[in-house]
């Protein structure tokens, strides 16, 4: 279970040094619903983490960084510019102050509590010392919206790193299949439980997804009697 007291023994670590190319913006700077992306996540995670730290790009101009510091995120940049998330996530492994950490991208709007708090609960399912839980759906892992033991993993995005590799996934996915590190894996039907219709897996990539999530954010808004509808009764 959650380690006892205040501490959860999970830092949040959010990624938000994508340029954001096929949206033409920067993704944590975008807003949904009058409310910024990032803030979003921020608020999303706060009360299940010890920590939140925001990993930008060393050169990024725009204003994600002082925005994840006025959301109280500790920012960090990525450790090696130019190799892509991976660099990001080694970045925000070793600012990681717990031995677990929930990691996700700055565009999921719609992250539930329920279902981290159930990955988390996985991962310390087997003692003090946590091991991953990953969600699989649709037929892969999910590794940017995973629970991840910070002290194995740093140690293998830091190997991965230098041999130049780039694709996170691969490395879950060879880990999960090899059982090192280990990773427990989250099924869909544990998923359905915790969030029936999967909204904290939708992140936002292109205008498409946007579109979805606007839908979804529309369809929330509707009024909680059902016996009043948009236009009058």
């Amino acid at each position: 279970m959650i380690p006892a007291a205040s501490a959860s023994g999970v830092t949040g670590i959010v990624l938000g040094g994508g340029h954001g190319r096929r949206l033409g913006r920067s993704k944590p700077l975008m807003t949904l619903g009058g409310k910024l992306l990032l803030a979003r996540v921020a608020d999303a995670l706060r009360p299940l983490v010890d920590e939140l730290v925001l990993v930008v790009r060393p050169d990024q101009s725009d204003a994600t960084p002082d925005t994840g510091i006025a959301l109280r995120m500790h920012v960090v940049t990525d450790t090696a510019p130019h190799q892509g998330p991976l660099a990001a996530i080694d970045a925000g492994l070793a600012a990681a102050v717990t031995p677990a950490a929930f990691l996700v991208g700055a565009d999921y709007p719609f992250i539930s509590r329920s279902l981290v708090r159930m990955m988390i609960e996985v991962a310390f399912s087997q003692g003090p010392e946590p091991e991953s839980a990953i969600i699989r759906a649709a037929g892969s892992l999910q590794p940017l919206h995973s629970v991840l033991a910070v002290g194995p993993w740093r140690q293998v995005v830091s190997d991965a790193l230098e041999r130049q590799e780039q694709s996170f996934r691969r490395l879950v996915e060879s880990a999960a299949e090899a059982g090192e590190p280990p990773v427990n894996v989250i099924t869909e039907d544990d998923v359905e439980r915790h969030d029936p219709q999967g909204l904290s897996l939708l992140d936002i990539d292109t205008p498409e997804d946007l579109g979805v999530a606007r839908r979804v954010l529309d369809r929330r808004r509707v009024t909680l009697r059902p016996d009043i509808r948009r236009g009058g009764v």
